[in-house]
């Protein structure tokens, strides 16, 4: 009885280090009246990828930020341009963008910062990117509020 105590523990924690052998977990959802689908990192990095430099009120110097074109996640959803993004962060922190924003601009769900992987303490391992120096007008406050790091899910509205 003991041993089968033990082989249960064991195969328990066996089964909880399983995601650190290769299973790759979902690290976004988008969700819309219609559907739902989540993404891995991997999923995310072999979209098509554009590279944004720039700099934010959140970084000190020009960063070269790379990942998927949010345009790009949303036409595939066939999301329109006149909807609303609920971008939710892990601390479940939201900012509510209008999806035009990723039909005028390059915004990026950036998954690399000078070619590296972010982790959550460095805002990662997404983060809804700008091109802030490439167009002035976005150096707003309202901007600023729509760079949501640590994005775990986008809602459509």
């Amino acid at each position: 009885m003991r041993m089968q105590k033990i082989s249960g523990s064991a195969f328990a924690a066996f089964l909880l280090t399983l995601p650190s052998f290769g299973f790759a977990q979902a690290i976004l959802t988008i969700t819309t009246p219609e559907q739902s689908a989540s993404f891995t990192l991997e999923e995310l990095l072999e979209m098509p990828q554009t590279t944004v430099v720039t700099k934010n009120d959140y970084v000190d110097h020009p960063a070269a930020f790379q990942g998927p074109l949010l345009r790009a996640i949303l036409e595939t959803f066939e999301i329109d341009r006149h909807a609303d993004l609920n971008m939710i962060a892990l601390n479940d922190f939201n900012s509510t963008v209008p999806a035009a924003d990723a039909f005028d601009y390059d915004v990026i769900l950036a998954v690399l910062r000078d070619g590296e992987g972010m982790t959550v303490r460095n805002k990662g391992p997404i983060w809804v990117i700008y091109p802030m120096d490439e167009h002035p007008e976005l150096r707003d406050d309202a901007y600023n509020n729509r760079l949501v790091w640590q994005l775990k899910e986008i809602s459509v509205e």
